[in-house]
């Protein structure tokens, strides 16, 4: 495959090197929310991919855009992790920083978002991404396997390894997606349990009514 042009990295590190400038200057919620969340989704990623450019190099060479000079495993799954996952995460930090600051509600601050972000990335993405490698991984014992078309640049004793990378970071995707609305759904909700919409009075507790005697009559 044709190498990765050189715009397609330097425009996703100059978005979040900018966005960590304004971050810096200006306080804006959601900004710094989405910051976090490519943070938080690319360090997933890049750890995930660790694993991945182990176990089918060719998976970032042969059906991915080959990135140029990076050949180090290491080096591969960091560039893939933050370069396949930045663009998620700013989609993921920006709608939980909306579910926490829009209407007239108290907004959640950017501390009270790293729980429930990082439960989100930790515990719904890897679960999901690991049961479903471990899944992918006994498939061959099945008679599942791969397209021979799409196996054949891989070596034969990594093809396996191809078709549970492939489970896994399809599982991830999904699994992320799924967890970006949960996550936000927990924050709305904490959000309406915790705090009292302005100028709103709070519910009286309905009196009996008053006996005649109490009425004077």
């Amino acid at each position: 495959m044709e190498p990765t042009p050189w715009y397609k990295i330097a425009a996703p590190v100059a978005f979040v090197v900018g966005l960590g400038v304004v971050c810096a200057v200006k306080n804006l919620p959601r900004f710094r929310a989405m910051l976090l969340g490519i943070g938080l989704l690319s360090g997933y990623a890049a750890i995930q991919d660790q694993v991945s450019a182990r176990l089918c190099p060719e998976y970032f060479t042969h059906y991915h855009n080959p990135i140029p000079g990076v050949t180090d495993p290491t080096l591969t799954g960091i560039a893939w992790g933050f370069l396949g996952a930045w663009w998620g995460g700013a989609l993921f930090g920006y709608a939980v920083g909306i579910a926490a600051t829009v209407g007239k509600r108290k907004p959640l601050s950017l501390r009270e978002l790293v729980k429930p972000m990082l439960v989100t990335v930790l515990g719904v993405a890897s679960v999901t991404a690991l049961v479903c490698g471990a899944v992918a991984f006994y498939a061959e014992q099945l008679g599942v396997s791969l397209d021979q078309y799409m196996a054949a640049p891989v070596p034969a004793e990594r093809r396996r390894g191809l078709l549970v990378v492939c489970c896994y970071h399809l599982a991830a995707y999904v699994s992320a997606v799924i967890g970006s609305v949960i996550c936000c759904v927990w924050v709305a909700r904490t959000r309406s349990s915790r705090f009292q919409v302005p100028g709103s009075k709070p519910d009286q507790p309905s009196l009996p009514p008053a006996s005649n005697s109490e009425s004077g009559t």
